[in-house]
């Protein structure tokens, strides 16, 4: 009879940080906010983004599918999985770069916001950098009107 094979695998619950008890909610934020804070597109292409983007993609598809996620669970014992195979790599979906584009991934985060909207999403990307100027410019001023009223007192 076969042995099983060994093979080390990362521990998808670490990667999403999130507990073993955790809900289908729970992985799916968790998704979302390290997909969109590592994705490639955001990350001007670093390499090392888009291998811990990988290995987030890898983690959500195999949590969040209930059936995928209890054999996870089941095979997988301190970090390492318990199969027959000699091979076990996980292979993206042929449509990867159209479900987990970086657009597709913040149009889903901010369609269950609702229709308020809300958050940090209410702020495009390209006015943050001009919102932190503006708050600066204000921080400066404030000060400025402070050490004026010190001045006369």
């Amino acid at each position: 009879m076969d042995k099983p094979t060994i093979i080390r695998m990362p521990d998808h619950y670490q990667i999403l940080g999130i507990n073993t008890s955790a809900s289908q909610a729970e992985v799916k934020q968790s998704f979302r906010n390290l997909a969109l804070k590592y994705h490639p597109d955001k990350n001007k292409n670093s390499e090392e983004a888009k291998l811990m983007f990988l290995q987030i993609v890898e983690a959500y598809e195999v949590l969040s599918d209930e059936q995928a996620r209890k054999d996870y669970d089941s095979n997988t014992l301190y970090g390492t999985y318990h199969h027959r195979s000699s091979t076990r790599e996980w292979i993206p979906p042929a449509d990867f770069g159209k479900i987990y584009s970086y657009a597709e991934i913040k149009r889903k985060y901010t369609q269950n916001i609702g229709p308020g909207g809300g958050g940090m999403w209410d702020i495009s990307e390209s006015a943050s950098t001009g919102m932190w100027k503006a708050t600066m410019v204000l921080f400066g001023a404030l000060a400025t009107m402070a050490i004026f009223i010190m001045l006369i007192h």
